[in-house]
């Protein structure tokens, strides 16, 4: 387990968008790190946060170190209130999600 993975997403991430965002990534490969760049899009709602959480929570799961670049000041505030995966029991809450 050594390889580290990018994966960039483009446009907007909302409610009608979560499940092509959540089907972009793969869950069974063991990944050392993924880095999720947010360069390119922008995260509207509480179910785009949702959608986060999941793949970071998913990724923690399997012992994936993951990091989220290229957060614009919007998203990155949206996230700072509403996620839960850098909470320090999150892992122990991933079924709710």
């Amino acid at each position: 387990m050594s390889e580290i993975f990018t994966k960039s997403v483009n446009g907007q991430v909302f409610f009608v968008s979560v499940d092509s965002f959540l089907s972009a990534f793969d869950f069974r490969e063991k990944l050392e790190k993924v880095i999720i760049d947010l360069t390119h899009a922008h995260r509207w709602d509480h179910s785009a946060v949702d959608a986060v959480d999941k793949v970071v929570l998913r990724y923690r799961k399997r012992g994936t170190e993951v990091e989220l670049i290229g957060l614009n000041e919007a998203s990155a505030t949206l996230l700072e209130r509403l996620a839960t995966h850098n909470e320090p029991d999150a892992l122990d809450k991933i079924g709710s999600h």
